[in-house]
């Protein structure tokens, strides 16, 4: 429900700032406004994602793992992402993103909420829980292959744990 009130919101209030913008400065100079924000923020990202790259080449050459310079590469492209889609609101969180201070402050949230959410898996899956009940399947099945000559079959009953 909430990605779909974002979906409809924000370009709503892009269009609302687009139109009152335009109406201060007007259209032309709203629209160079556009496109100077996505050259702009396309640049500053480029120089940082070349430092990102060094760092995590640095990594690698250590026989480290570069988790954090992929993490933060991925927060990068959603902040490339927000700067080349046309709007204010867009550009401003993108341009928010490119902040290295506030890259790592998002990457802390979702993190967080990962860690939250798989906890909260791992509690509804313990034994006991309403949760854990629910994914087990009781059941019979006959076993064609363990017959012996006379045509008798054998009969097992079985739990069956669901993933």
């Amino acid at each position: 429900m909430i990605p779909l009130l974002l979906f409809l919101a924000i370009p709503a209030a892009e269009i609302f700032l687009f139109i009152e913008v335009g109406g201060q400065i007007g259209t032309w100079p709203t629209i160079g406004m556009i496109f100077a924000t996505a050259v702009i923020g396309g640049a500053i990202l480029r120089y940082q994602g070349r430092q990102m790259i060094a760092r995590a080449r640095e990594q690698v050459a250590k026989r480290e793992m570069p988790v954090a310079e992929i993490a933060q590469g991925a927060v990068l492209v959603l902040a490339a992402l927000l700067l080349l889609t046309p709007g204010f609101i867009t550009d401003a969180f993108g341009a928010l993103l490119l902040i290295p201070f506030l890259r790592r402050l998002v990457l802390v949230v979702l993190l967080l909420a990962i860690r939250a959410r798989l906890r909260e898996k791992d509690r509804r899956a313990e034994p006991g829980s309403d949760a854990a009940a629910g994914s087990v399947i009781d059941g019979e099945f006959k076993d064609i292959s363990n017959a012996d000559d006379a045509g008798k079959s054998t009969h097992d009953r079985k739990r069956i744990d669901r993933d």
